[in-house]
């Protein structure tokens, strides 16, 4: 991996993660707000679960894998 690129994962990741902390905010706080608008709500889920995906892969999957090589090092 280039030393560019795994920077750039990074601020990806924190991106997506912000993106998906706001869609599950505004699911839980405000869509009752909207008159229980399924068009909000449909567009908050998918934003949340593709940002989440994103989240997983670039952020907490290789914190994960770090953590477990770490423990089988001697």
């Amino acid at each position: 991996m280039t030393p560019l690129k795994q920077p750039l994962l990074h601020l990806w990741g924190g991106l997506c993660l912000l993106v998906f902390t706001t869609a599950v905010i505004d699911i839980v706080f405000f869509w009752s707000d909207t008159g229980f608008d399924w068009m909000f709500l449909g567009k908050k889920v998918i934003y949340a679960i593709a940002t989440g995906y994103w989240v997983w892969r670039f952020l907490i999957e290789p914190y994960r894998k770090r953590k477990v090589l770490e423990t089988k090092s001697p």
